[in-house]
């Protein structure tokens, strides 16, 4: 937590942030993140053992890589407040966000489905995600985009397609013309059309 809050400070350093850019998508994504930062310190796993309770937090297999990419949309979300551009090649700021939610959504449910002694914080954390990911939907919605669009820019991502053969060369220029004052080349005369007669 102390290292995500120094790279925020660093990005955010002398640049004021307006909340007021924030849309319906952007405040949606930003609510259900932090209610997941809070949810991940709460029992992902839990044993009871009677009166007496044991388990662990989601920060531990793949509950690291829930948190990681939490942070990351929590954080590319508060640059984008800043009017920082961040070229991440043909993705638009939202379309990021968009594969963030999606990696987010991913992560949860297969830690939540693999986990054992699976706590109600964990279902609770993933009914957040999932919000995570309809905020992120809305965000794109809202900047004219659609996953049809985020498809598309994966696939000019691709190498580009070779350039056309070049067209065939035209035949032979015609011979040049002789240089002026060259005599000509005299004509060959077959032998055989050597008329012999008297």
């Amino acid at each position: 937590m102390i290292v995500g809050g120094s790279i925020w400070l660093s990005i955010l350093k002398g640049r004021a942030m307006d909340f007021s850019k924030l849309t319906l998508g952007s405040k949606i994504v930003a609510g259900a993140g932090i209610l997941l930062l809070v949810d991940s310190f709460f029992h992902w796993q839990e044993v009871n053992f009677g009166p007496i309770s044991a388990g662990v937090t989601m920060w531990h297999g793949w509950g690291v890589l829930i948190g990681l990419t939490l942070l990351a949309i929590l954080a590319w979300e508060a640059v984008q407040l800043t009017e920082t551009k961040i070229a991440v090649g043909p993705l638009s700021p939202t379309m990021v966000t968009m594969l963030l939610a999606a990696l987010l959504v991913l992560f949860t449910l297969i830690k939540v489905l693999s986990n054992d002694y699976v706590a109600t914080w964990a279902w609770v954390g993933l009914v957040l995600s999932i919000v995570v990911g309809v905020g992120a939907w809305l965000n794109m919605q809202e900047a004219g985009e659609s996953l049809g669009d985020l498809r598309s820019s994966f696939t000019q991502t691709g190498p580009s397609a070779p350039a056309p053969a070049a067209e065939a060369a035209p035949a032979a220029a015609a011979d040049p013309p002789s240089a002026p004052g060259t005599p000509a080349a005299a004509p060959e005369i077959d032998a055989g059309q050597v008329d012999t007669t008297t």
